[in-house]
């Protein structure tokens, strides 16, 4: 770029070809987005002129005239640390050592960064003392990444504990590049040995610094084709029951990078998932109301082999259109005969309105139906998993049917700790104005025209399965009644999301098929 530039100071060229080299470099960044690792073939051949560290005379009191150089190879950053690769023999009494020394380094994984450097630190060797720094080159992995070879002459420059350095250094460079295994809609890879593997969604902030909020999820489903909810995660239940799964908690802007990009990272630990569950499957809303994956051009989705880091495949969906959720991947196994290994396979479809998981639920089941013969979709499965500030309209899931003649509202918890905790579920009546109608709680456990029931105040959260029920009979709902509000107090002074497996949902009385749900622990607004 300077030489460009001073070529180019007498007229608005230079700018033009400024701009060209600045475009070049972009290309080429985009062009390595998808590098991973990296296979590093360096040839350590000589050096001249190097700093002097050694004296003259018989005690090595005199002036410093020789050295015993030795070049030890670093990569990583002087923030994050740096981890030895390798190092040359030592030349005795020289500045001009030949170490003719070729190594071979594979980094990858938890080990590569493309903004590491490649550390090239020259020592003099000294046996009755601390090896003395005599500077050192550092080369970007960046700048190694287009894959040319290199034989050059490089300066050495000062370093921590030398502010002397001199001389240069001559290394041969060759660089293989190890590019992420891309999958379209449909592929399918076979994961082998088991073990624990890591979904990481990752998306940018919009331009101009603006928040948009993704989602990821993974839905457990049996061997029956059944929804498993306890061995579900996303937001608001990030640790299944099995301990199998585990959610890294929800990010809300796309500006957090958990490392590699990562926003949000699902915790796959395969040996451990139950063997009624056939398949696992992983899928990004956006959360935003206002927002559509339109908005957002850099959501990609990895698979990572979580000991090592090592990234198995990635899957990025590019422009999907304005939709709102993607099916992004599953990782499968037949539902007959559980001990056969797992498959990743991409699925990359695209829903245009929900922004939960439990919206989808007959479209996971469809995305089973190869695992699972026979599988009988029920399109009335959906079910809305609740946010803070959501909205849902709950005619969207009363199925064909319509709406029951009674819904539940049920509140559960568990003992935590073992202390028994006492939280309290009641029913607010509001006219349309907002004026309060009635009050159904565990004072006055039915409303005045006898459409809403509680059924009992539960104090210590042991039962099986709700611990209260508000039911609401939407026949005889009084008329001036516009909104029912359902408020959960922990009357024993526990944080809600402190509490064990608290949540609350609305289902259908009769049938017991939930509409809505909403869980409270861990979730880090309350």
């Amino acid at each position: 770029v300077r030489e460009e530039t001073a070529s180019s100071s007498g007229g608005g060229g230079g700018l033009a070809k400024d701009r060209s080299f600045a475009k070049l470099l972009m290309v080429r960044s985009a062009q390595n987005n998808d590098v991973i690792g990296v296979e590093i073939d360096l040839t350590l051949e000589e050096g001249r002129s190097l700093v002097a560290r050694d004296g003259g005379g018989i005690l090595g009191m005199g002036k410093a005239k020789s050295s015993d150089p030795y070049v030890i190879v670093k990569c990583g950053q002087a923030r994050h640390g740096m981890i030895e690769l390798g190092r040359t023999n030592v030349v005795k009494k020289t500045l001009n050592p030949a170490w003719k020394q070729t190594f071979k380094f594979h980094l990858e994984g938890r080990k590569f960064r493309t903004s590491d450097s490649l550390v090239l630190a020259v020592y003099d060797f000294d046996t009755m003392s601390a090896d003395d720094p005599m500077g050192e080159v550092a080369l970007p992995l960046s700048a190694l990444l287009d894959g040319r070879p290199i034989d050059r002459w490089y300066p050495v420059a000062n370093c921590r504990g030398c502010s002397d350095a001199k001389g240069e250094l001559h290394c041969k460079i060759s660089v293989l590049l190890r590019r992420a295994l891309s999958l379209e809609a449909k592929q399918a890879l076979p994961l082998q040995g088991g073990g624990r593997i890591a979904i990481a969604l990752g998306w940018d902030l919009l331009p101009g610094n603006r928040a948009i909020d993704l989602d990821v999820a993974c839905v457990a489903v049996d061997v029956r084709g059944r929804v498993v909810m306890q061995e579900c995660v996303y937001f608001a239940q990030l640790l299944s029951k099995s301990g199998a799964l585990r959610h890294t908690g929800d990010e809300k802007e796309g500006d957090e990078d958990l490392g590699a990009g990562d926003d949000e990272i699902v915790l796959v630990d395969l040996p451990r998932v139950p063997g009624n569950i056939c398949a696992l499957h992983f899928i990004a809303c956006v959360a935003s109301e206002d927002r559509t994956f339109a908005d957002v051009k850099t959501a990609r989705l990895r698979a990572v082999e979580w000991t090592s880091g090592l990234e198995l495949c990635r899957f990025v969906p590019g422009t999907v259109g304005a939709h709102t959720a993607l099916f992004f991947a599953r990782i499968g196994r037949p539902a007959q005969g559980q001990a056969s290994a797992w498959t990743l396979t991409a699925i990359g479809e695209a829903d245009h309105t929900a922004r939960d998981w439990g919206s989808l639920i007959p479209e996971v089941q469809m995305y089973t139906q190869d695992l699972v013969p026979g599988l009988q979709v029920d399109m009335s499965a959906r079910v809305a998993m609740m946010r803070k500030g959501g909205v849902v309209r709950l005619s969207d899931y009363w199925g064909k049917d319509g709406p029951p003649a009674s819904v539940t509202c049920g509140l559960y918890w568990d003992v935590t700790n073992g202390v028994n905790i006492d939280l309290d579920a009641s029913a607010i009546l509001l006219d349309a104005s907002l004026s309060v109608v009635d009050v159904v709680w565990f004072k006055q456990l039915a409303s005045r025209d006898g459409s809403i029931v509680h059924g009992g105040d539960e104090r210590e959260g042991d039962e099986v399965g709700d611990d209260e029920k508000i039911v609401i009979d939407l026949r005889r709902v009084h008329p001036a009644v516009a909104h029912i509000f359902f408020v959960i107090n922990s009357y024993s002074g526990q944080e809600l999301d402190d509490v064990k497996d608290a949540g609350c949902h609305i289902f259908d009385s009769g049938t017991r098929r939930d509409f809505a749900r909403f869980e409270m622990t861990d979730t880090a607004f309350l």
